[in-house]
């Protein structure tokens, strides 16, 4: 929606200045409010991510609840159930692998699959709101509105995270200080790449999780939910005037996990600060991507 812009690019100044800030006080921010072991800290780092990637379940309920449809053809439904499975898919397995995984509580349970337990009956809540919601809609475009969603998901989560993260290989602040001491791993800004974190990892039995500091996954998956509140509107109208306040709930979130990765030393300001930027980025695609469909075909529901 056109008035939504706005609120986007305030966000985006958000994580824009916590950007330029963080590239200047990256390493004493960190010094200054790392707490190792905090287990509030951890406890967002295992849950932090969740209602972002369940949103993935949400639009899965959608395909599904539309795949039910007779009015489509049997090849097209095919598509949607597949779309459906790949998304629920998708939320169980991004979710699950963060409860017990190397930024959760993996010293306390190391059996990865524990997560996706816990993971499967939340997606399947959230996989059956998306059913309801996608049931009563009257837009016989919303296959439409799900898929460019999921598609701006998709494209700010996995390659614009992984492939930075795979170029720079920044090492977390938790692993400098680790060996702060030997000055074996040295501080990185974002603009330098770790060269020799292949060395480090064979000489001293480092996890490659330690070198993905830049940019950080967990803020970028938790605004993933401010991203998703966009859609509502093409859902059904009534649900325009909760638009706005659960948009700022997804934001406030966001900022909060990223609070707590600085904190447990898995991330800095500018990581954090650049996985929102990526996110808003392609919040903001979605929103003119969704106007500028709604102009051509009018798929926009009427307020019953």
């Amino acid at each position: 929606m056109k008035k939504m812009r706005l609120h986007i690019y305030i966000v985006l100044g958000i994580f824009l200045v916590g950007f330029i800030v963080g590239s200047f006080v990256d390493l004493s921010l960190s010094q200054a409010l790392f707490s190792r072991d905090n287990t509030f800290g951890l406890t967002m780092s295992a849950i932090g991510t969740l209602p972002g990637y369940m949103i993935l379940a949400v639009l899965g309920g959608g395909f599904f609840a539309i795949g039910l449809k007779k009015e489509y053809k049997t090849a097209w439904r095919f598509v949607l159930f597949v779309a459906a499975i790949a998304c629920t898919g998708c939320a169980i397995y991004f979710s699950g692998r963060e409860f017990f995984g190397e930024n959760g509580f993996r010293q306390y349970i190391n059996i990865k699959w524990v997560g996706y337990l816990i993971a499967l009956p939340i997606a399947g809540g959230c996989g059956y709101l998306g059913y309801y919601l996608s049931k009563k809609s009257n837009n016989k475009y919303l296959w439409l509105v799900l898929a460019v969603a999921a598609a701006c998901i998709f494209l700010a989560l996995v390659p614009g995270v992984t492939m930075i993260k795979a170029i720079f290989h920044r090492p977390r602040y938790r692993l400098v200080e680790a060996y702060s001491s030997s000055n074996i791993v040295s501080f990185h800004n974002w603009w330098q790449r770790c060269k020799e974190y292949k060395d480090l990892m064979s000489a001293y039995n480092i996890s490659g999780e330690e070198f993905k500091s830049f940019p950080s996954g967990h803020a970028g998956a938790s605004l993933v939910f401010a991203l998703g509140v966009c859609i509502l509107p093409f859902v059904d109208k009534k649900y325009e005037k909760l638009q706005l306040p659960l948009f700022y709930c997804g934001v406030a979130w966001a900022l909060f996990i990223s609070f707590t990765r600085i904190l447990v030393g898995a991330h800095f300001l500018s990581d954090v600060s650049m996985g929102g930027l990526l996110t808003t980025v392609f919040m903001l695609v979605l929103n003119e991507v969704l106007i500028a469909l709604n102009k051509k075909y009018k798929f926009e529901p009427e307020l019953a």
